[in-house]
């Protein structure tokens, strides 16, 4: 611990990169630490061996038209391209069309953050009872699936006010369109990573933060680098760590503590802060059968 920095971001995932290329902006001396060997946190995209498409073992979708994302893109000439198609769902053993959207938004619309929150799977059993329905138990199942796969939120934690919210933010920047940018989110990591480059900014990978000793001014931050003990001191530190990182014990592996302990207010606003967990598969096929067939339920069929 030879000098003293002026801020260090400790992780370089898209709150990490993105903080250090306003700090540089502004141009306030800033070092990125970064516990993984790369850089990107979420976004982390691969390119396939045989056809040399990019695979998002992340982040996949640019939703909308967020200007965090576009402006960026747009100004980095990246090649973006909206997404199309028509959905297909499996059901009863078969291949069909998806007929049960309206439905499903018949549900989500009758949501209010007006009145007290509540979990989703609360309001779905107050408002949606299906009973003996079955049509209404589909939709209700499929408005289940849908907060679950496209939130990836547990129904029973998630508050119907946050979804309402949510679905408020994605009408402003048209959330229902989906696009994609020619390699990726790579794309974006490689901006980022440039422009703090020409700033000067130096990222340092595969340095495991331990412990962040703080007070006013002045932040001392023990860290792990291949198995060799490193201190840094610096008089701002950002953490922009992972939030199971965050809510982990002390004592647990991988945990950072921080001395003294954060402030009350920021400690109960984590417990009500959840990170869903989502299983990705990705399959290549040698032809694209979905070109020489129509799409199940246009001509009143079902595939098998």
């Amino acid at each position: 611990m030879s000098k003293t920095y002026r801020v260090i971001v400790v992780g370089a995932g898209a709150a990490g990169l993105t903080a250090a290329v306003e700090l540089a902006r502004a141009r306030v001396p800033v070092t990125i630490l970064e516990a993984r060997d790369r850089v990107g946190g979420r976004m982390f995209t691969q390119r396939d061996p045989v056809c040399q498409a990019p695979i998002e073992f992340g982040a996949e979708f640019i939703h909308g038209l967020p200007p965090e994302i576009w402006e960026p893109l747009q100004a980095g000439n990246v090649k973006i391209e909206e997404v199309r198609g028509e959905p297909w769902c499996f059901q009863k053993g078969r291949l069909c069309g998806c007929d049960f959207f309206s439905e499903v938004d018949d549900i989500l619309k009758k949501m209010d953050d007006r009145s007290p929150d509540e979990s989703f799977l609360s309001f779905l059993k107050r408002c949606c009872d299906p009973k003996n329905d079955p049509k209404k138990r589909e939709a209700y199942e499929r408005a289940l699936a849908y907060v679950t796969g496209f939130n990836a939120a547990d129904p029973d934690r998630v508050g119907v006010h946050w979804l309402v919210q949510g679905m408020r933010a994605e009408e402003q920047i048209e959330g229902d369109r989906a696009f994609r940018a020619a390699n990726g989110y790579q794309d974006l990591i490689d901006i980022f990573c440039g422009e703090l480059e020409r700033a000067g900014v130096h990222i340092q990978t595969k340095v495991v933060v331990s412990s962040i000793r703080w007070s006013q001014g002045r932040a001392e931050i023990n860290t792990d680098r291949a198995g060799v003990p490193l201190k840094f001191e610096a008089e701002r530190v950002l953490a922009t760590i992972p939030l199971g990182v965050m809510k982990a014990a002390t004592d647990d592996e991988g945990a950072v503590r921080f001395d003294p302990a954060l402030p009350r207010t920021k400690l109960d606003a984590l417990t009500k802060l959840e990170m869903g967990k989502v299983i990705r598969v990705t399959l290549r096929f040698k032809n694209r059968f979905w070109d020489i067939i129509p799409a199940p339920g246009k001509d009143g069929k079902t595939l098998s």
